[in-house]
């Protein structure tokens, strides 16, 4: 839309909704600082057009072929119904009826995605910035199922945030912090504090990521004096031995931070020949701005009143981790030092984000969190690939015995610890599912063990598994449950851990972060077993199946993968098998 103006106050809401409708048509408006009005006002040529659903209805006409006014005409005619309504119900800034609209949001939404058609509209622009401004606000903050997910699904649409999270992220340096969350389903970093608690034996640091990471790169803090404690990754002089540039990281983020030692700061002798890779210190000195690009801030310790501490020196050439990329193999063979690298250490972010994300996920939805047994002497899957528990081994070697004892030709467990055979867990989930019978919805989330020896990327020998149980629920339940769950998971890490994800996209897979936008962007996919197999009974001429494809066949990875990445581009459950080819416990519909 070249030459188009909207003259808006930047922080109303309804710029936002304008702005979100305008991106989603796949056009950029530009915004100017409102004079003396708060009527939104768009401008193209001798085109002006007023108020805020006027601009909206212009900006779905203008760019019909987005179809952000609908598909057809009678689409277009309930898009201007639910405009008019959302003007009359949530128009105001504290809307007397909010509680009885949201009832009829709900019943509306109960079976569908947006709320018109099959796609995002001004509608669904419109009506979720009013509801997401009203959570900023404290109001709205419990929504009942459907309306939470549509609100959901709105808030994970690229034009929602692109326009609503660089909005809201310019405010918060202004504004206090709303009583309500912004978005109940994945809520966002919270912002450190300078000074990180628990470090007064250094005299109190701060962390590099509140440094660098923040939304303005560490701009805010310019000028004034931090002490940071990190392990070197790299360390040069310059100017004939009188200053040294140090890359620091202390975990806290995969970015380093750079620190300009001069030589008159305390502590600059002690480092001569000490600081290398791995080398562990503190820094003492004044944020200024970088002169060079690749940084907006770095730390200058020069003169009175900065310092430098060596915790600990190393020598380059004695040091396992160099600056160049390492080998996985390479990285398991020194594990004591394998969390500096660059790689380990995002994994273990996010890692450990994810966990968290999990608990909070369950426990704002009213989930219990139960500890099952590790070891058990239930095979809970009946495959009987179970690592045995026994001390039985150990008191024959101690008694110089060559065997163990035995009863009627087969292995005497009473003689064990636990008087008969005891196994590490596959699964919680037979020791779960008592609690669901008592306390409704129920999780365990803890290591579980296969001892199947199969050596490829698609089997551990151990890992963690979430296994949620819901009484008074169905297989619709169940679906919406773990669609959530993976979406507030996918924006939990978006949200918390950004540069770790940027590292992976950079260094492991290409296209990642737009692959996990794609996931918030839209419903899952589902479909019945019968749906999926007659689709790939008719893509199996040009996807040349390894297995022929047929009702009652137990589908491989070639086949899912087809469903997931070539039919639907998106997850996709598929639900309603065929009994035979499931487990024994499944329920049948």
């Amino acid at each position: 839309m070249v030459g188009a103006r909207l003259i808006a106050g930047a922080a109303d809401v309804c710029t936002q909704k304008i702005l979100v409708a305008a991106k989603a048509a796949g056009v950029e408006l530009r915004l100017e600082a409102a004079k003396g009005t708060v009527i939104p006002e768009l401008r193209k040529g001798d085109k002006v057009v007023r108020y805020t659903n006027a601009i909206l209805r212009w900006i779905g006409r203008y760019f019909e072929g987005s179809e952000v006014y609908g598909s057809s005409f009678m689409e277009s005619a309930q898009v201007d119904s639910w405009l008019d309504w959302g003007e009359l119900e949530l128009g105001s800034a504290q809307p007397p009826r909010l509680a009885q609209a949201i009832e009829v949001l709900e019943k509306h939404l109960d079976s569908r995605v947006y709320l018109v058609g099959q796609r995002f509209t001004i509608a669904d622009a419109s009506l979720s910035c009013s509801l997401h401004n009203f959570q900023q606000q404290g109001l709205a903050t419990q929504l009942p199922r459907a309306t939470k997910r549509w609100l959901g699904t709105c808030t994970a649409h690229e034009a929602f945030t692109a326009v609503v999270k660089s909005s809201s992220s310019s405010v918060a340096a202004k504004a206090p912090a709303p009583t309500g969350g912004s978005r109940p389903s994945a809520p966002a970093a919270e912002e450190q504090p300078i000074v990180a608690r628990y470090s007064s034996c250094v005299g109190g640091r701060t962390h590099i990521k509140r440094v660098i990471a923040g939304e303005d790169k560490g701009k805010s803090l310019v000028g004034q004096k931090i002490s940071v404690c990190g392990w070197v990754k790299t360390a040069r002089e310059a100017d004939k031995g009188k200053l040294m540039f140090v890359q620091l990281n202390d975990g806290s983020t995969p970015l380093d931070i750079q620190i300009v030692i001069d030589c008159s700061a305390k502590g600059f002798d002690s480092l001569k020949g000490k600081v290398g890779t791995g080398a562990s210190m503190k820094c003492t000195g004044e944020v200024v701005e970088s002169p060079g690009g690749k940084q907006s801030v770095e730390l200058l310790v020069k003169d009175a009143g900065t310092e430098v501490v060596l915790f600990g020196g190393t020598e380059a050439k004695d040091y396992p981790l160099a600056k160049k990329g390492h080998s996985h193999e390479y990285l398991r063979s020194i594990a004591h030092l394998r969390p500096r690298s660059n790689l380990i250490g995002c994994v273990a972010r996010v890692r450990a984000a994810l966990a968290q994300a999990t608990h909070e996920f369950f426990r704002s939805r009213g989930f219990l969190y139960v500890h099952t047994p590790l070891i058990t002497a239930a095979d809970c899957e009946g495959a009987g690939e179970m690592f045995q528990v026994t001390t039985m081994i150990g008191e024959a070697e101690k008694e110089g015995k060559a065997s163990l004892p035995t009863a009627n030709g087969k292995i005497d467990y009473t003689k064990d610890f636990f008087g008969k055979p005891a196994y590490l867990t596959v699964s919680g989930q037979l020791s779960v599912e008592n609690y669901c019978c008592a306390l409704s919805s129920v999780y365990t989330f803890g290591p579980t063990f296969r001892a199947e020896n199969s050596h490829t990327s698609r089997h551990l020998a151990e890992f963690w598994m979430i296994e949620p149980e819901l009484a008074f629920a169905d297989i619709y339940d169940d679906m919406d449950c773990a669609e959530d769950y993976l979406k507030y998971c996918v924006r939990y890490a978006m949200e918390h851990n950004r540069q770790d994800l940027e590292f992976f996209e950079d260094k492991i897979e290409k296209g990642l972060i737009k692959r996990l936008e794609n996931l918030l962007a839209e419903p899952f996919a589902r479909v019945s077993y019968t749906e999926a197999i007659e689709i790939l009974q008719r893509e199996s001429p040009k996807a040349n199946f390894q297995v022929p494809v047929e009702w009652g066949m137990d589908m491989g990875s070639e086949h899912e993968r087809y469903l997931a990445e070539k039919v639907n581009k998106k997850p996709t459950i598929v639900y309603n098998y065929p009994k035979d080819i499931k487990a024994f416990y499944m329920r049948l519909n």
